[in-house]
This record gives structure tokens, C-alpha cells and sequence, in this order.
């Protein structure tokens, strides 16, 4: 880390553990394999009472919903949830994807300075996500990004006081079953633009709006 970022001795760096703990420390020793710190302070800060955004998208090929994992714990995310629709890309088997999803997440919130990271679900089929976070969000509104004509415009939503959980579908599209699923749990369709997204677009686009609306909300 400290050849990574040019630290040197006598420096002065953060750590954060992710749940609300901030620690200044100033550089002790630095090697090519390990740094020692002297902790001069540490802060709990508690994590903010406020509604919580869930982006649940389809999982999407290669490094795109790596690049939606960082994007949108920059921004401000509470929990990602990839979810693995009937036409969602067949993806090959890697046992430490998730782990590696992690690191990402990681990487954004100190890129960002983002104390409490976002929660990284591993994926999950359609039924047993949308099971999971109406149980676990039951006052939770839930949103379907959709083309449809008769699609509220995302931007016209005002925030609520609820929980929103976001669903982005897969490029292929939702089957008639899924639909129905989703209309079962009260899913609104709601219009980002008037183009077709990438699944890593839609799902930024969700948490870009969505997150401005919350701060715009909390700071009246």
C-alpha cells in the first residue's frame, strides 16, 4: 500500500473498517510487504437513519457490473444485489467472485471516503431475491426500470420515507412470469430515459437519481 499510494514515513492516513469506525494514524515503519501506524485517533460514528437504496440488477457479462459495483457505492448505495433473471447471460463459475466483488466495493469506498460500506449479496434466482428484500424491507417500494409507455418518469418521483429497492432486468428482457412475480409484489415500472440501457447504465442511472433525491430530502 504505501509504495501503491507513495506514503512515507511520518505520513498521516485513514482506516475505516466499514461499519461506522474512523481511525487516524500517522506511518511508523513501511516496507514492500508491511506498514505499522501509530493510531492517534478513532471515531464510531453511527450510520444514518434514512431510507435505504437497493439497487437488485441482473448480473451482467465481464467487468460491466464490476464497474456498476463501484459506480454505485460511490455514489452512495446501500446494498447491491445481483440477481439472476431467466435471460440473464450465463456467467462461468468463479468461486471467489464474491470476494472479489468485495474488494471493489472496498476500493470504491476509499476512493470516495465512504465510511459504511454497501452490503454485496451473492447472486440470487428472481423469486428467492425479491422474497429476501420484501422480507427484510417490507415497507420498501419497489421499482422496475421499463420503456413502457405508461412508465412515471424516474425524475418526477419524489424520495418517500420508505426503503426503494431498484430492479434492473436483463438485456433480453423479462419473461411473462417474471413480470407477473414482480406485479405481485406491487413493482412499479418507472422510465430512466427514452433509450435503451446497459444494464450497468440503467443501474447507475437508478442510484444517481435516487440517491440525489434522498439528499435533496434530507437537507430540507
Amino acid at each position: 500500500m504505501a509504495l501503491v499510494r507513495r506514503l512515507v514515513v511520518g505520513d498521516e492516513v485513514e482506516l475505516f473498517d466499514g461499519v461506522g469506525t474512523l481511525a487516524v494514524g500517522v506511518i511508523r515503519t513501511a516496507s514492500n510487504r508491511k506498514v505499522t501506524l501509530d493510531v492517534r485517533e478513532t471515531r464510531v460514528l453511527p450510520k444514518p437513519k434514512r431510507p435505504q437504496i437497493v439497487i437488485a440488477a441482473s448480473v451482467a457479462k465481464g467487468e460491466r457490473f464490476e464497474w456498476l459495483i463501484g459506480k454505485c457505492t460511490e455514489l452512495g448505495v446501500d446494498r447491491i444485489c445481483p440477481v439472476l433473471f431467466e435471460r440473464t447471460v450465463k456467467q462461468a463459475k468463479n468461486p471467489k467472485v464474491n470476494e472479489r466483488w468485495d474488494n471493489l466495493a472496498v476500493s470504491a469506498a476509499k476512493q470516495c471516503r465512504r465510511v459504511f460500506l454497501p452490503q454485496m449479496d451473492k447472486p440470487a434466482p428472481l423469486t428467492k431475491a425479491v422474497e429476501t428484500l420484501s422480507k427484510e424491507y417490507p415497507n420498501a417500494k419497489f421499482l422496475l426500470g421499463s420503456l413502457s409507455d405508461s412508465a412515471q418518469p424516474l425524475i418526477d418521483r419524489e424520495f418517500g420515507s420508505g426503503d426503494i429497492v431498484a430492479l434492473v432486468g436483463p438485456e433480453g428482457g423479462l419473461t411473462e412470469e417474471e413480470e407477473a412475480l414482480l406485479q405481485s409484489y406491487g413493482c412499479q415500472a418507472v422510465r430512466l430515459t427514452d433509450t435503451v440501457l446497459r444494464i450497468e447504465t440503467a443501474g447507475v442511472a437508478f442510484a444517481a437519481v435516487l440517491a440525489a433525491r434522498r439528499n435533496a430530502q434530507e437537507s430540507k
